[in-house]
């Protein structure tokens, strides 16, 4: 009976390390990874803590900065390619916060100032490519600029305002460059300028105007270059 009690003692050690190596960073016979992980750096800082299944990650995932604030906080969902996922400063605030499908941005996105945790822009991403409306704000919540994209590049209406709400300009652009007419306004609202451009250059004529409608002066342009008309 000693002896059976005596070999019971010295095996506990051994279970309790062996549930210890299975309780956390297990791998299992096919080498994929289950439960709960947690990784660090070769200094010994926390890089991140989450869990797998079947070797998929699964739940909440979060990451830290080396001095061991949080990072980010991931919730991946489904078959492990979608997440959503916060970003923090580390001074704690939220600075961005958006989704991921197979690792790269998808849908809409927002960031955050670091100082106050106002709005800084709004963008849309479609397979890690900005897709759809982005704008940007002013410190005061009003919207500074909009700007339209297709598959990463900026097509079609392009739009800044002044920050009481006014429109400053507005313009176009194709296959990621300036083209077709383009205004910019005074803050009053009265037109500044008002032209066109041609795969991003100048082009055709422009004409400059005083804060009182008056017409200050005319000028060509031909890809980008101004004419000189000679004098008769």
């Amino acid at each position: 009976m000693m002896n059976r009690l005596i070999m019971l003692f010295l095996l506990l050690p051994l279970n309790f390390l062996a549930f210890g190596q299975e309780g956390i960073n297990f791998t299992d016979a096919s080498g994929l990874r289950q439960g709960v992980w947690s990784k660090s750096d070769k200094d010994g800082h926390k890089i991140y803590d989450g869990q797998f299944k079947n070797g998929i990650p699964y739940g909440e995932f979060r990451y830290y900065y080396a001095d061991g604030k949080l990072k980010t906080v991931s919730e991946f969902t489904g078959d492990g390619k979608t997440v959503r996922t916060v970003s923090y400063s580390e001074n704690g605030r939220k600075i961005a916060e958006g989704n991921y499908r197979n690792e790269k941005k998808d849908s809409t996105w927002k960031y955050y100032s670091d100082y106050d945790g106002a709005m800084l822009s709004e963008e849309n991403y479609s397979s890690g490519l900005k897709n759809g409306t982005s704008e940007t704000f002013y410190p005061n919540g009003s919207i500074a600029e909009v700007v339209n994209y297709r598959q990463g590049k900026k097509e079609g209406e392009w739009i800044q305002y002044f920050e009481d709400g006014k429109m400053k300009f507005k313009g176009e652009y194709a296959d990621d460059e300036k083209n077709g007419p383009f205004t910019a306004y005074y803050p009053g609202g009265k037109v500044n300028l008002s032209g066109a451009y041609k795969a991003g250059h100048m082009d055709g004529t422009w004409t400059f105007y005083e804060e009182n409608g008056e017409v200050m002066r005319s000028e060509k342009y031909s890809e980008g270059a101004k004419i000189i008309e000679k004098k008769q």
